[in-house]
């Protein structure tokens, strides 16, 4: 009997019938030919991460657990399974000698490798991390500050270049909450070869803040036996085995970056790549790159991700990459689109790539992770509907490609472990088949509620099971889920449901100046009437745009289509509209900026009269700053460059000892202006770099540096800051 099915076999909340399953799932070829790793190894049960973490540490030392690559991808960093347990298990010692147990603690961490062994030894010694992304600016200071002040933390754990960092910002915060900040570059040395405690298999695995796509961020309470048991549902879905290689660029501070790819490589005793989140959204390309040079087999990102690797890769690099291992491409996070799907597979036909590895799969947070992702056919399966459902929720199965109709992809059908219920809306019903409501779900992998919240509403009760709503809407068809999108963004107009993920997969399609995945539409008011559609324009695009002739394009394009007189459209520069740390639209925010007019409009339906359209840049600048390289023409050619594509300011708003954030540049868009720097400059900035010192003066400072460097020909070479 597996080490799995001994854990599970003796808790009460799994019942008598999925006993029968379980012992299917352990004898099935899939998993019999990694039971020789597991089923000896007995001696305790394994109720944590850290349990396998020592399994795997025991019973392949040597064996590389993680492989994290440098921006470049030309330098890499491993670290085996023995290493690793000995630094989480020094850690450890120190955060159970610093009275840490049972506490909260902020993980704050740029670098991945810093993070895992930090999180695990929080795991080993009984503190309960709450892991957060990285800090960049003075704006997400005030989100970081409410997190801690929710969860209540008592300590940050963090790199000693950030100590340095939050107690110069957050000085009087840390002080007053009495919250310590503690380096752990160098503990490892300090504290190796002490003996270590033993990890506890109750309680709080860990505290999980929510990305926010539609509301403030709430924390996601996930105990071990929440954590173990989704870690046991992915492995089944998706098929890892010890001799797996996973690949992850999603920010490893939540969920499918976390617990996804960095502890399911623990749990399964896999190995797992790692690439910055920055280098794919730089440059998409790398990602199948690392995939075909490291013979990968798992890995996987929100629909977009697929999209822009068609949109950015261009075709002469095709004959480089070999996808032939890749058997496992997930895609989820966002609504599944069958175009995406068709053309990823065409595209990289010819790499080796085949279709049957996609997996398209429903999860969140508040499940720890996975939902459904059963494939029932070796090619996703897709039904075409009726666009809008009937007025009582009822789906009406369409022609293929019929008009009025749309394609749905699968996301599968529920894992074994997960009861899921579809509730309508309207009057809390149970729907049957081709009945769209709430997706509604109940299992050992859910989470008990939010913490130091009310949960009176975050559940359903049915009989004497409770579920958790997830806001998410969905219906079942031949024992598979679809998922259409967030009952919150849902538009109402006049009585009729609306799906803004309809509109806007179409508005993006009409024109190749606007941006694919760059879309969104909300209402405006609280009667739902006013609706508002805000699109991101291309960067190539801009310089010989007709605003005009784009914005009555859609404008006649969204009646059409359903009907609604849009009350405004707003063309945006790129990247205008807020993502989540995973990539997907957060349109609520985007609504926000909207009526607080802090988005960077190109020009508008409201506004188009008045000619209010973009800021042309100074063609001079950028000849001048190739020519002289002077502080003086850098800094100008810097404060262009910001002021016509990033933000709505004039020059005398943007001063030098601003950071890049205060002006309205996230990481998103930092990314976006490096591109810009480097191409026009023909230079190489590491983008991280911007992110240690991102002031305006610094960046122009890094730009002078590299034009310097550039101009006395340093060994012929290219050279990178």
């Amino acid at each position: 009997m597996s080490h799995e099915l001994l854990l599970l076999s003796k808790r009460k909340s799994f019942t008598g019938k999925l006993l029968p399953y379980l012992y299917q799932i352990v004898l099935s070829p899939m998993i019999m030919s990694d039971m020789e790793d597991r089923t000896m190894f007995i001696r305790h049960e394994m109720d944590t991460i850290v349990d396998h973490l020592l399994f795997h540490a025991q019973k392949s030392p040597h064996k590389t657990a993680f492989i994290i690559l440098e921006d470049s991808q030309e330098l890499e960093k491993r670290i085996s399974y023995q290493e690793l347990k000995t630094k989480v298990e020094a850690l450890a010692v120190y955060l159970y000698d610093k009275q840490l147990p049972g506490k909260r603690v902020l993980l704050v961490y740029q670098g991945v490798s810093d993070f895992i062994i930090s999180f695990l030894a929080c795991q080993y010694a009984g503190v309960i991390p709450v892991p957060v992304s990285y800090i960049r600016g003075g704006r997400q200071f005030g989100r970081l500050m409410n997190v801690m002040n929710d969860a209540r933390v008592s300590a940050i754990l963090c790199t000693h270049e950030t100590v340095v960092y939050l107690e110069k910002e957050l000085h009087n915060f840390l002080h007053v909450n009495e919250i310590i900040v503690i380096s752990t570059d160098n503990i490892t040395g300090v504290y190796k070869g002490k003996e270590s405690k033993r990890p506890s298999g109750n309680g709080i695995a860990l505290i999980q803040y929510t990305s926010g796509s539609t509301d403030q961020p709430k924390g996601v309470v996930i105990t071990h036996e929440n954590l173990i048991s989704n870690q046991l549902l992915i492995r089944n879905v998706f098929g890892c085995t010890s001799h797996s290689v996973i690949l992850s660029w999603l920010p490893f501070h939540h969920d499918m970056g976390l617990i996804g790819n960095l502890l399911h490589t623990i749990y399964i005793g896999c190995t797992c790549v790692l690439m910055p989140p920055f280098s794919f959204m730089q440059t998409p390309g790398k990602w199948l790159k690392a995939i075909s040079g490291y013979k990968v087999t798992h890995s996987g990102g929100p629909n977009f991700a697929y999209d822009l690797c068609v949109e950015k890769v261009p075709e002469e690099e095709l004959g480089q990459l070999d996808l032939s291992s890749w058997k496992t491409a997930y895609n989820g996070s966002e609504p599944v689109h069958y175009d995406t799907i068709q053309r990823f597979s065409d595209y990289y036909k010819r790499c080796g790539f085949n279709i049957s590895a996609f997996y398209p799969c429903y999860g969140l947070a508040e499940a720890t992770l996975l939902v459904a992702g059963v494939k029932k056919a070796s090619v996703p399966d897709v039904v075409h509907i009726r666009k809008e459902p009937a007025a009582d929720g009822t789906i009406s199965i369409a022609e293929p490609y019929s008009i009025g109709s749309q394609a749905v992809v699968s996301c599968g059908a529920v894992a074994e472990g997960v009861s899921l219920k579809i509730i309508s809306a309207g009057n809390q019903k149970e729907c049957g088949e081709l009945e769209e409501g709430e997706i509604c779900i109940a299992g050992t992998g859910v989470t008990s509620g939010y913490w130091n919240r009310s949960n009176d509403d975050v559940f359903y009760e049915h009989g004497d099971q409770l579920f958790l709503r997830t806001g998410d809407l969905g219906f079942v068809y031949k024992g598979e889920l679809f998922v259409h999108g967030r009952l919150k963004e849902m538009l109402n107009v006049r009585g009729q449901n609306i799906y803004p993920y309809d509109i806007e997969r179409m508005v993006a399609s009409l024109d190749t100046a606007i941006e694919e995945n760059g879309v969104a539409v909300f209402c405006n008011d609280a009667s739902d009437e006013e609706v508002v559609l805000v699109a991101e324009i291309r960067r190539t695009a801009i310089k010989d745009l007709d605003t005009a002739r784009i914005i009555m394009q859609i404008d006649q394009s969204v009646t059409g289509l359903s009907g609604i007189l849009l009350s405004d459209v707003v063309l945006v520069k790129p990247l205008g509209i807020l993502r989540t740390t995973s990539g997907k639209l957060q349109r609520l925010r985007c609504r926000d900026n909207y009526q607080q007019r802090q988005l960077s409009v190109i020009a508008s339906k409201r506004s188009l009269s008045s000619g209010k359209l973009q800021i042309e840049r100074d063609p001079r600048l950028l000849k001048e700053v190739l020519h002289e390289r002077s502080p003086i023409t850098v800094y100008a050619y810097l404060t262009d460059l910001i002021r016509t594509y990033h933000v709505l300011a004039t020059p005398a708003e943007i001063q030098e000892g601003l950071s890049l954030t205060a002006l309205g540049i996230d990481s998103l868009r930092a990314t976006e202006l490096v591109n810009i720097i480097n191409n026009e400059l023909h230079i190489n900035i590491d983008v991280s770099r911007v992110f240690q010192d991102n002031t305006l003066l610094s960046l122009s400072h890094t730009i002078g540096q590299l034009l310097w460097l550039k101009n006395e020909h340093i060994s012929g070479e290219e050279i990178i800051i």
